[in-house]
């Protein structure tokens, strides 16, 4: 009985380690996607204020070109 009772002892050990080791990774999986998460979300941040800059940019180009084409209508008409 003791050698039974011992060799299942070792098997739920072997177990438990096994399943420790899976934690383990499964934790480090995790935190790799986390990582990227953050870096996905620096980046969007980033191409908003893109964007927005973009946006700024073209509303002086479009305020440029209303005044331009006021001045050609000026000496036209």
């Amino acid at each position: 009985f003791q050698t039974t009772i011992a060799s299942a002892v070792e098997e739920q050990t072997a177990t438990t380690h096994e399943m420790s080791r899976s934690v383990s990774e499964a934790a480090t999986g995790t935190g790799a996607i986390a990582a990227n998460i953050t870096g996905v979300s620096a980046a969007a941040e980033t191409t908003t204020g893109a964007l927005s800059a973009s946006q700024t940019a073209v509303a002086e180009l479009a305020s440029m070109a209303s005044g331009l084409k006021a001045e050609v209508n000026r000496f036209t008409f």
